[in-house]
């Protein structure tokens, strides 16, 4: 049993990501469980052309300051006593980010980390080893490949027998695929080939594992994989992170889902129940690194996870209070 100054502490922390901000605010209950008082994403797409030109468009700018004056609404609110931030891939690639950094602490009263790629993946495994639905879906299972497909990279732990044998950030996005591989609206035949391709070239850097992989993947594409599943089942479904988290999609699902996006201009994908509107000019690309993944592990199911980067750094936080 936690004592009472304990349980009472509040953590928030934030990821700001390449295609979207993410917070989630959080605290230990009597029991050691954490409990989530507010998680929130807002789709910002700071990495817009930041693979092209190595600068953040100040547009982008603007809409990410924005969402963390929201976040720093909600962390005083909620009486958040101590945060963390982090920074990924567009901020480790732009040239101006020190400068949207400086901006970022102003308005969230604390220190941005740009992280490494290697601690990236080392906070989203994090995430779905503390986290209790994935601990217990993975129980028994020796092999387990963690991934996370963000805007503008994507990260990989694998572990055997609780060891971790591989952790890279790969530069492999959705948003940096789709720009340079899937220009036209709808993506051609030839588009989404040669995507593929890219994507299982870049992905060899990831070993196979030997034997049986349980696939756990986070991040907002495997979420709205899974939304637009679920909303052709049931058209009433509402996504949410507990709706879509710890539910397992299939390779073939994945497949089937990348045709169907590529056969609809953009226009038309904003309208696909269970796709998030903000989400449908990169959605294909996340799709298919998706699917490429599960190919190079050897796995026919990625369980998704609503938890991710920003659940590790809470964890994080949570266990040094």
């Amino acid at each position: 049993m936690m004592g009472t100054a304990e349980v009472a502490m509040i953590a928030a922390a934030v990821d700001i990501g390449t295609n979207s901000v993410k917070l989630v605010i959080g605290r230990r209950d009597g029991t050691g469980a954490v409990q989530t008082l507010k998680d929130k994403v807002v789709t910002t797409r700071l990495g817009k052309g930041v693979d092209k030109t190595g600068r953040l468009d100040p547009d982008a700018v603007e809409r990410t300051l924005e969402a963390l004056r929201s976040f720093a609404d909600n962390t005083k609110a909620l009486g958040a006593t101590k945060i963390a931030a982090v920074g990924t891939s567009a901020l480790r690639d732009a040239a101006n980010g020190p400068r949207f950094v400086q901006e970022a602490e102003r308005i969230l009263n604390g220190v941005v980390e740009v992280i490494t790629g290697d601690r990236e993946a080392s906070l989203i495994y994090q995430a779905a080893r503390q986290d209790p639905q994935i601990s217990q879906l993975t129980q028994g299972v020796k092999n387990i490949a963690v991934m996370d497909i963000g805007g503008g990279s994507t990260e990989f732990v694998l572990g055997s027998g609780g060891e971790v044998v591989f952790r890279d950030s790969l530069q492999l996005g959705a948003v940096r695929l789709t720009e340079r591989a899937l220009p036209a609206d709808p993506p051609t035949e030839d588009e989404l080939r040669n995507a593929a391709h890219h994507a299982s070239e870049i992905l060899v850097a990831v070993p196979r594992p030997i034997g049986a992989t349980m696939v756990v993947g986070s991040g907002g594409t495997i979420a709205n994989l899974v939304a637009m599943e679920k909303s052709d089942a049931d058209p009433s479904f509402m996504m949410t992170p507990d709706s879509v988290h710890a539910v397992p999609l299939s390779l073939r699902e994945i497949e089937r889902r990348i045709l169907s996006l590529a056969s609809l201009p953009l226009a038309s994908r904003r309208c696909v129940a269970g796709l998030e509107p903000d989400r449908a000019d990169v959605i294909i690309a996340g799709a298919i690194i998706q699917a490429e993944a599960l190919k190079r592990l050897g796995a026919e199911t990625v369980l998704a996870s609503a938890r991710g980067l920003r659940y590790g750094l809470l964890y994080e936080l949570l266990t040094d209070a």
